[in-house]
């Protein structure tokens, strides 16, 4: 039954307009299969997944489904699309950092992410929820009038979304090959990892916190940039933007050593 909503769900007339690139012979997806995993990617990471959407209306779960479908299907249809893919999963990623350390808890605290203590991931702006949201336009279509709980499960409800459509693209970027087989060599939890030192280093920077990580010492540029820099060897093509942004930045913490057993 599930399948079949899904696949109504789906039908071309349900897609809002959009402009796509001609389609290349070139792109093994635009072939059935393409559509067809889409559908699974989306129905695994979100329209089927109670972890990501519960407590979501189903007008809102239906409205997401469709944005990350016209968005696979940008892809599919691309000439290039492993860039049009690595653009929207960049995009996905920074929108997650965003809210992923907003919702780390500071210490002694449980953090299950793993990523607090590393790269100045600190835990320390989930208690600063509510100036952050009043900060970051990021946060301007959140309700008006929010205390702690009610600000702190919209950037839940946010992060579920974002969570969702990030794991969606990073499905089709296994499709794509633009992967290294290798997984503590792969760049993706290492991009997300950088994001989100970066996310932390501008918020803290908006709420005048102490700059944890510090600058370099020549320039005066915030080390948190550094890390943000990963997002533009990403989108630059390189087959390992890992490999570049550890060549080029040698003397900071290195994003993969954060999950390392």
């Amino acid at each position: 039954m599930l399948k079949k909503i899904l696949l109504a769900l789906f039908k071309p007339n349900h897609q809002p307009e959009m402009i796509v690139d001609k389609p290349s012979l070139d792109n093994p997806f635009m072939q059935s299969e393409g559509e067809a995993l889409a559908i699974e990617l989306i129905n695994r990471f979100w329209v089927g997944n109670k972890s990501a959407n519960d407590h979501h209306a189903k007008v809102m779960i239906k409205s997401v489904a469709e944005k990350m479908m016209a968005d696979c299907r940008k892809v599919m249809s691309s000439t290039e699309p492993i860039m049009a893919n690595r653009q929207l999963l960049a995009e996905s990623i920074l929108r997650c950092a965003k809210l992923q350390v907003l919702l780390i808890s500071p210490v002694p605290e449980h953090d299950g992410t793993g990523l607090r203590g590393h790269l100045g991931i600190s835990g320390e702006l989930k208690t600063k929820i509510l100036e952050v949201i009043k900060t970051d336009k990021e946060f301007e279509s959140f309700p008006e009038g929010l205390n702690f709980d009610t600000a702190l499960a919209q950037v839940q409800f946010a992060y579920r979304r974002a969570w969702a459509g990030m794991n969606v693209f990073e499905g089709l970027r296994h499709e794509y090959d633009d992967i290294n087989p290798e997984q503590s060599k792969d760049w993706f939890r290492p991009f997300f990892a950088s994001l989100c030192a970066y996310a932390e280093s501008n918020y803290r920077e908006e709420l005048g916190m102490p700059n944890i990580l510090g600058k370099e010492s020549d320039s005066g540029k915030s080390l948190g940039s550094m890390y943000g820099n990963y997002m533009d060897i990403v989108l630059n093509g390189d087959k390992f933007p890992d490999l570049i942004w550890e060549g080029k930045f040698p003397n900071l913490e290195n994003p993969k050593t954060v999950w390392a057993a």
